[in-house]
């Protein structure tokens, strides 16, 4: 997935974070999830996780809400089974 979703006000939409496109190392896989996180996330109406999941080389999102024109960072984390902590962002523009 690209580092940018657009996103209807009323449509949820998936946020996808493959972790082995240039994340893990050789044999290294994500044994836990660190949560995902919107910013700003500071009043009624604003994008919020409905729903987060992961597997051993995927952390995926249900985003819900959002201000139309608004423009939010999305971020997720993951630990891997070697310790290491792994972080991404990615941008979220609600449609007007």
């Amino acid at each position: 997935m690209s580092g940018y979703i657009l996103k209807p006000e009323a449509v949820d939409a998936v946020a996808q974070i493959d972790w082995a496109e240039g994340y893990l190392e050789p044999g290294e896989y994500v044994d836990a999830d660190l949560g995902w996180q919107v910013t700003p996330a500071s009043g009624p109406g604003d994008a919020r996780i409905v729903e987060q999941f992961f597997d051993n080389v995927h952390s995926v999102a249900r985003l819900s809400g959002g201000v139309p024109g608004r423009i939010y960072v999305v971020s997720a984390g993951a630990r891997t089974n070697t310790g290491r902590a792994l972080e991404r962002a990615l941008t979220l523009r609600i449609a007007a």
